[in-house]
């Protein structure tokens, strides 16, 4: 992975997706979202593959802990955590495209939240197997 020119704030300016390469359902969620993803932009890469000096320089905010609590989606120097990962790289899925705008309407995150929360619970999150 090579880091992108500075965007305007100095952060790189890069489209990655981050995740939990341990955790059985972040890789799916990721295997599954990169196979309809459109753009040869964005980058999907394990955070467990990345040395942690080298996380620091994707974004600043970026540890080992935040990394394992959630996906990670970082877009031209922003990072967006969770279902707002989800949510900002929607815009780039084949058919998804079209209907990301209702990710967008009120209570909407709230939900995706407790969904994501949901499906972390029920599927073992942090651990693969």
């Amino acid at each position: 992975m090579s880091l992108s020119p500075l965007t305007g704030s100095g952060l790189p300016c890069m489209k990655v997706f981050l995740y939990d390469g341990n955790c059985s359902f972040c890789f799916n969620l990721t295997k599954r979202l990169q196979a309809i993803c459109l753009s040869k932009e964005i980058e999907f890469l394990s955070f467990r593959n990345i040395p942690s000096s080298q996380l620091s320089k994707i974004h600043p905010t970026l540890t080992e802990e935040v990394m394992a609590a959630n996906v990670q989606f970082i877009y031209n120097g922003l990072r967006y955590p969770g279902f707002f990962a989800v949510r900002k790289l929607t815009f780039h899925l084949k058919f998804y495209r079209y209907f990301f705008w209702i990710l967008y309407l009120p209570l909407i995150p709230i939900i995706g939240i407790l969904v994501m929360n949901y499906l972390k619970l029920r599927t073992g999150h942090g651990t693969k197997g």
